[in-house]
């Protein structure tokens, strides 16, 4: 069949057309696309570019609040101690017995638990505390916020050690720990305030969680049950604390009331026993104060309390009030000069030590009547002299003591 020119024409026509479109398709086109794409990553960089060179003009700026952030973190970490452990514990509680007229009747020692872990947000963060936990660690812009009230634990147990529960995370992630302490105490009201700023100032970061007082209008007491949160924040690329022990007196004495009863390792070693013989025997026939305790149905007055020697009568202070009195004995220096302030209830007298190589205290006692006879004194001594004291009970109720010594600090040794 032979095509005509019209027919040659128009076949041409379309196989232009083909041509024109296959060029379309698979070279104009991918061309154009590609042209698309980079003129989009294009903008992409040059934006990029802009907050970059931004971020340039601003480097120092940026370099001197990273600095400022991680001072903030560091010091806000730093108010939290690196680790937790018995000993730490023991040295504080005895420092709040020694640095305050406070005593206490019972502690336990809680068992150390992880609650948080610092840089992990939401619900992942809190390791089976409560929301207080929670919020309590996430606001680091502050030390307060890390120490927010916590919520009571079920894992106390008297007498236990500090023991780690089994903990989440790397050993270089910030993990959050707590241990609560329940202790029961007693003391005068000044002694409970000194206490609450001694934890509120403490080197360790603690909280006081709850606080019972109640108060003993007889005695002037006041006893309860104190509460309290302690924490740590431990990682591995914060170390544990070395303890420097070589001040820490060892022995076998009564931990609560150091230095009651007979001689010790500790006394030998720093001097403590010039009257070791008998208990302190002779400290009955040469004294330089004296306290006497009677029945208040006797005829001399129930509790005196004054300094030996001829002439010293104006010295005497005393009560019959048949309860328990607060008697304190406070040694210090004055003007290059020793001197004894002595307090029975709200009744004090300040007398000049005339002794220039001990201080010797007799607390002579006397047997309990019968059940009505209530007469006896919370004893106080306090010394911050080159002096050391020691003081003499002597005579006392063997059933029912009218002497109890509350607490006793600096150099003194009690004979009973």
């Amino acid at each position: 069949m032979k095509l005509g020119d019209t027919e040659k024409a128009l076949l041409l026509g379309l196989v232009g057309i083909a041509a024109v479109v296959l060029v379309f398709m698979y070279v104009a086109k991918p061309n154009y696309e590609q042209v698309q794409t980079i003129n989009s990553e294009i903008i992409q960089l040059e934006s990029r570019l802009a907050e970059l060179n931004q971020k340039q003009a601003n480097r120092e700026q940026y370099i001197a609040d990273t600095d400022q952030f991680n001072a903030d973190f560091e010091e806000v970490l730093n108010a939290f101690p690196a680790d937790m452990n018995q000993e730490i514990t023991v040295m504080f509680l005895d420092g709040v017995k020694k640095s305050n007229d406070f005593s206490l009747d019972s502690l336990e020692m809680g068992q150390k638990e992880q609650f948080y872990t610092l840089g992990q947000g939401g619900a992942d963060a809190s390791l089976g505390g409560t929301a207080a936990d929670t919020a309590g660690t996430t606001e680091a812009g502050t030390t307060e916020a890390a120490t927010t009230e916590a919520a009571s634990t079920e894992n106390a147990a008297s007498g236990d050690a500090l023991t780690e529960e089994e903990t989440v995370g790397d050993d270089a992630a910030f993990k959050c720990y707590r241990a609560i302490f329940p202790i029961s105490y007693y003391g005068s009201y000044s002694s409970l305030k000194d206490v609450i700023n001694y934890v509120g100032g403490y080197s360790d970061r603690m909280t006081i969680n709850s606080l019972d007082v109640k108060y003993d209008n007889e005695g002037d007491l006041y006893s309860g049950e104190l509460e309290l949160y302690c924490y740590s924040v431990e990682s591995s690329e914060r170390p544990e604390r070395q303890l420097d022990l070589n001040e820490v007196e060892i022995g076998v004495n009564n931990i609560f009331n150091t230095g009651v009863g007979g001689s010790s390792g500790t006394d030998k070693e720093s001097g403590l026993n010039k009257y070791d013989e008998n208990d302190g025997a002779a400290i009955e026939s040469s004294y330089d104060f004296y306290a006497m305790l009677n029945a208040s149905t006797s005829d001399v007055s129930a509790k005196v309390a004054g300094q030996n020697g001829a002439g010293k009568e104006a010295s005497v202070i005393s009560n019959s009030d048949n309860d328990v009195s607060t008697l304190t004995f406070d040694f210090y220096e004055k003007d290059g000069k020793n001197y004894c302030k002595y307090t029975l209830d709200d009744v004090s007298y300040e007398a000049e030590v005339t002794s220039s190589e001990d201080v010797k205290v007799l607390l002579q006692s006397s047997a309990r009547k019968n059940d009505d006879d209530k007469a006896g004194i919370r004893v106080t001594i306090r010394n911050t002299t080159k002096l050391p004291v020691y003081v003499k009970i002597s005579g006392d109720d063997s059933v029912s003591p009218r002497v109890d010594i509350a607490s006793q600090t600096g150099s003194v040794k009690v004979y009973k």
